[in-house]
């Protein structure tokens, strides 16, 4: 696929396709070039606009008058049933926050807050320590022709975050996998995937709502339990909007994490001197997870907005009722905000990067995803001595999430020091 052209003289950079999802810093960098808006068509055929520069996008997720989350209520192809159903679409469905506009979204974020609280993370450190200590040793302890290889995405990244979220919902452990493999449907979305994309979406929801009737008939010390108790003087969530709000903190608490645990291993082995700098001075942790949100965040494009009314965006007037995507990606290398926002520097110390969005849509999980970050990365590296790439690693499609699929390493024996 590629954006509509905006010059003459150059043709428009080529996006979605099998390259761009490996890398597609180039064609963002083209993009913002080439003009502020661009028309695009995504995979499955679904036509939308992207936002590419700091300053667009930032403005973006502050401007409410002009935009709106609510697919149903404001995106005109939708309302005359001339989408597919893409992973992109299936997003936007639910009853969540995340596809709410003030005043609800107020209402809704006012609610969540008071069970998902800065105290409720915090008490997790100890379990994601345990349980990332524990997967990483299990890596370390195998033996035949697997030892000392691993793919950190299927084997560490992408069941640490799920068994953090489970532990924070009370989900039974044995159903982690299955769970696991329906948000990565949702969240995957070539042109193949949309009706897995669409089962994927009905049976996490279907399994939520019958874990809120468990849920409500018995109680528990856990964020389900605080959810469905949690109300403002007389109100409280509804069912819909409950078992859509658990589906939206399973989802993005696992997604987003295990693309910023993959995005940092990748990150730092292939930038040596910056590895090598936070293994000497590792007060700089935060700093490097903090510039890999900046640099290759765990999120491509912020789910959709929707033009409430006509929108000018440099020499371009969106029409009102159009599906806009705000290119995270694209901005957090914006050179006019990021000077050298190509290069990967942890001693950058910026951290007014979009890669949780910004304003009243800031990510409600980013405090859960950094403290898992801070803690496993590091993790990582101290207990796989030697830690190499073993192979090029490979991305799942997504117009939304910037995911790794495959991160292929090789490692050391284990030892005393690294296991136990």
């Amino acid at each position: 696929m590629t954006a509509c052209p905006h010059t003459a003289s150059a043709p428009p950079p080529a996006v979605f396709t099998p390259a761009f999802v490996t890398d597609p810093y180039p064609a963002y960098a083209a993009l913002r070039q080439d003009g502020r808006a661009h028309r695009v068509t995504l995979p499955g055929g679904v036509d939308a606009w992207l936002l590419t520069s700091y300053e667009d996008c930032r403005r973006a997720f502050l401007d409410s008058d002009s935009y709106s989350k609510d697919m149903a209520g404001t995106w005109t192809a939708f309302q005359e049933q001339r989408v597919p159903i893409t992973g992109d679409v299936v997003i936007g469905m639910g009853d969540s926050m995340l596809v709410s506009d003030p005043p609800r979204h107020t209402r809704l974020r006012a609610l969540v807050s008071k069970a998902f609280t800065p105290r409720r993370i915090e008490a997790l450190a100890p379990s994601v320590e345990e349980t990332a200590a524990r997967l990483l040793d299990g890596l370390l302890r195998r033996d035949g022709h697997l030892a000392g290889r691993a793919d950190l995405t299927t084997e560490f990244a992408a069941l640490l975050p799920m068994e953090v979220v489970g532990h924070l919902l009370d989900l039974p452990a044995e159903d982690g996998a299955r769970l696991r493999r329906a948000v990565e449907a949702v969240m995957s979305n070539d042109e193949d995937s949309r009706d897995a994309a669409m089962a994927a979406f009905e049976e996490v929801h279907g399994y939520l709502g019958e874990l809120v009737r468990r849920k409500r008939a018995r109680g528990g010390d856990d964020l389900t339990s605080a959810l469905i108790e949690a109300r403002d003087q007389s109100d409280r969530l509804t069912e819909d909007e409950l078992v859509s709000m658990l589906a939206l903190l399973l989802s993005a608490g696992h997604e987003t994490t295990v693309n910023l645990l993959g995005s940092s291993v990748l990150a730092l082995l292939r930038h040596p001197r910056q590895l090598a700098l936070v293994t000497r001075e590792p007060k700089r942790w935060p700093d490097a997870v903090e510039e890999v949100l900046r640099w290759d965040g765990p999120i491509q494009n912020a789910i959709w907005r929707f033009t409430r009314k006509p929108v000018t965006v440099g020499d371009v007037t969106i029409p009102a009722g159009e599906a806009v995507a705000l290119s995270v990606a694209a901005a957090d290398r914006d050179p006019a905000r990021f000077p050298g926002g190509e290069r990967f520097d942890i001693t950058r110390g910026e951290r007014s990067h979009l890669a949780f969005g910004h304003g009243i849509h800031h990510c409600l999980g980013a405090p859960l995803a950094r403290l898992e970050a801070r803690i496993a990365v590091p993790l990582v590296f101290a207990k796989l001595p030697d830690l190499a790439l073993d192979g090029e690693p490979s991305y799942r499609p997504s117009t939304v999430s910037r995911a790794l699929s495959s991160l292929p390493v090789t490692f050391g024996p284990a030892t005393p020091e690294n296991v136990g």
